[in-house]
Formats: C-alpha cells, structure tokens, sequence
C-alpha cells in the first residue's frame, strides 16, 4: 500500500488520520497449530509517526513514518508486521529496476548488515522460510512506483524460535544496487513465551547484541571497554585449530588469525592458549611453543594431550555442547574419558563456572594480575562468548564475564597476541603469529 501525501502543507490532523489507518493495518499473529493450547501471543500497541517530516531531499532518502507494535509469540507461531516509510528524497523508488528499488534489509546490531536471522528469511542459510525476499531482504516496497512525498507500507512475516527468550530484528531501508537509505535504529522486539505461556526467563547481565560489538561493561571494579563476538550455539560450530600436527618445543609453526579463518571457511575467530613467542627472552629455545592441550578438529585429535592430566582450565565441545572442568585430569576419569569431541581448549584457567566468579587469586601470575588485554571464551547454555576485555587484569575480566551474563568461561591468552576477527576483518590485533586459534562456523 502507498499512501500519498501533500507535500510539506501535510496538517498534523492528516498525521493523526495516518496514525489510525496504521492501527487499522496492525496485523496480529496467526495462531500456529502446533503451539500448546495455553500458549497465545498477543501484538503491542502500534508505534505513531513523527510530527514533521523532511521533503525533496535531493536523490534517495527514508523517514520512518510509524510501524505496528512488537509481538509476544509462542514457539513456532508466525506474526506479520508492518513498517512505514515516507519517502523523503527527490526520486522515486521503481520496483524491478536495479539501482531504484526499494528493499528492508537486516541491520546491525542484531542480526548485523546483511545477516541472516532466525526470526525470519528464505530459507537460505538457515532462516526459517516464511515469505521474505532473501535471508538479508526482509520486505520490498509494496507498490510498483512510490514517488516523492508518498508513504510505503511495507509487510513482512515473522517466525518465533521454537527456544523461549528475547529476540531482536534491527532493519534498514535501501535502493538496491544504489545506497542504504538513513538508519533510523527500526527494530522489532519479539519476545517468544515457553510453551505453557509463561514469560521467558529473564535476561540477566548486561544486555549484549549478537555478531560483533564494543561495549564499556560496568562492573564494580569500574566500566571496561570490551570487544565481543556473540553468537548462538544453535547457530555455529566451533572448531580448534593448530598450525602444528605433532608435539612441538621450538620454532612451532605459527600463523596469522585471519589465514586460520580462511583455511577452515571460517565466520569467525580468536587467539587461543598463551604461547612462548620469540620477543620473550625467557622464551629462547621454546619459541612458539605452547604448554596446553589443544583439540584439532581438522585433524580429529588431541595435541599436546599429555597436558591433559594437569591443573588447567578445560573446555571441551561435542557438537553445539560444551563441557567446562576446572582441573583438566578429571575428563580422563571415569565415563568421561572417551567422551567424543569436535573441539576443545585446556588453558590456565577456568574463570567462571556456573555463573560463579572462581577465587583463583591464589593461583594466578604476577602477570595475570597486570591491567592489559585479556581474552576468553564463554557459554551461558544459549549463546557463545568471545571476548578481548581492554586494559583489565585477569580477576576484572572475570567480572566483566559475568556481567555479560556469562556462566562458564577460560581464560585465553592476551595482550599482543590478542587478535579477534569476524565477517571479513580484523576487531581486535592482528597481534602475533599465532600457534593455535579458536573459530566459529556457520553452516
């Protein structure tokens, strides 16, 4: 639907009267068969449009001009929502003709530009296919033609996730082949109710986007900028590398990040276990060396295995599950010592368990306690964590975990190795040549 408009003389009483045909449109969600009978989603109150609006801004541009309101769902059920957008610019957008039609397209920080998401898509790279024109395109202009001072009512279908939780869908207008249009911050808040109809879980810790952000954590030893990779566990795999295929205790094979990624095909990427690299004097006669069991998963076993009958941090992944142990000797005991693995990292040492910050003052280093960057890895049973906390010593990261809402975490390595990358680049280092590298895949 195309609304048209009269220009800049549009009254307020016209907004008001636009106002009410967007409620008219509110779309609420179509009850899916398969949810419990207790279950029932509901939509929000419809968002109004803004009370003045820009016109004939030279070439392609968008105002938001209001949307329907946010939807609870139980899992599986499907809502159709609706977005306006005036268009502000000098040119129309021309449907079927590339470089003059218009797109919504996902947006960061969740999914991120270009992303596909779990709320909705094609069915191509593992969006659920409910209708939108790609994975990335969630809705494409509903008129043929929609010229200057006209309003686009763009529809679009969403999916719940079948797990219980919040979820958010950022989008951005474009002409595609041309330019993305302004970024007004439009995202839908879809929150997925268990299947009896209760709330989900609350949301604990510090609200965090998934894919890549920098974020300034308050914890109560003070607000540290910290570097995150955030993804869904259902959504990756994770894999641990190493450039060595044996044992090795001097001159190891080392390699940057990022060709790490490349050989695997990787989405993303982080340093591994602390190293002995060649600008350590104390490291002459070991360089490169690595003291710390790592899982190849190209190569379907353990290096430096013997390490693990020590006092090290363990983390092992079988499939989208992870084992975290405090002392590594006790996954060679008992059941589990012929547990599979596709990936897994030991490291001195395990951060947090259970939600728990672990007293590891103790144990650690004169090093560890040095304000610096500190990387580790991190799970909370949804989500994995990877993370470079800048200018923190080893115990403030461990906070900075848990106000992430981190429940298990080690330790990996930092300051000039540190070296995190994601979607094609580097957000942290390169850093050194590395040893041993953590990725994560996407199908």
């Amino acid at each position: 639907m195309v609304t048209h408009l009269p220009g800049r003389a549009r009254s307020l009483a016209a907004a008001l009267a636009t106002v009410l045909v967007l409620t008219s449109l509110i779309i609420g969600p179509a009850r899916g068969g398969a949810a419990a009978v207790t279950c029932a989603g509901s939509t929000g109150p419809g968002i109004p449009p803004p009370a003045s609006l820009p016109a004939g801004l030279p070439g392609f541009h968008a105002q938001w001009y209001g949307q329907s309101g946010y939807p609870t769902l139980c899992p599986g059920e499907r809502s159709t929502a609706t977005v306006a957008y005036y268009n502000a610019g000098s040119r129309g957008w021309v449907s079927g003709r590339l470089g003059e039609v218009a797109y919504l397209g996902t947006w960061g920080p969740e999914p991120g530009q270009d992303r596909a998401t779990a709320l909705g898509g094609d069915g191509q790279l593992g969006s659920p296919a409910t209708g939108w024109p790609r994975y990335n395109r969630i809705a494409i202009q509903p008129a043929a033609y929609v010229g200057p001072g006209q309003v686009a009512w763009f529809q679009f279908t969403i999916q719940a996730p079948l797990t219980p939780g919040t979820y958010r869908l950022y989008l951005r207008p474009l002409v595609e082949g041309a330019q993305w249009m302004e970024d007004f911050g439009v995202f839908w808040l879809v929150t997925v109710l268990n299947p009896d109809g209760t709330p989900p879980p609350a949301q604990t810790g510090v609200s965090s986007p998934t894919g890549s952000s920098t974020l300034g954590v308050p914890t109560t030893r003070g607000t540290f900028t910290t570097h995150l990779i955030k993804e869904r566990l259902a959504d990756i795999t994770v894999r641990t590398v190493t450039a060595n295929s044996t044992f090795c205790a001097n001159a190891c094979p080392v390699k940057p990040l990022d060709q790490y990624v490349a050989a695997d095909h990787a989405y993303a990427g982080i340093h591994g276990t602390y190293i002995c690299p060649p600008d350590y004097a104390e490291c002459a006669g070991k360089i490169n060396s690595y003291d710390y069991a790592m899982y190849n998963s190209d190569l379907a076993t353990w290096i430096n295995k013997p390490a693990l009958i020590g006092q090290n941090g363990l983390v092992i992944f079988n499939g989208k599950t992870p084992t975290y142990y405090r002392r590594a000797f006790v996954y060679g005991q008992g059941p589990t010592a012929n547990a599979p693995v596709t990936a897994g990292i030991s490291m001195f040492m395990l951060l947090l368990q259970g939600g728990t910050v672990l007293d590891i003052s103790a144990e650690q280093t004169v090093k560890q306690t040095e304000k610096g960057l500190k990387g580790s890895l991190g799970t909370d049973g949804t989500f994995i964590y990877l993370v470079v906390v800048d200018n923190a010593s080893l115990q403030e990261s461990q906070l900075v975990l848990q106000a992430l809402g981190v429940q298990d975490a080690i330790n990996l390595d930092g300051g000039g190795t540190a070296a995190m990358w994601i979607d094609g680049g580097y957000t942290v280092g390169p850093g050194r040549l590395l040893p041993n590298a953590i990725l994560l895949t996407k199908p």
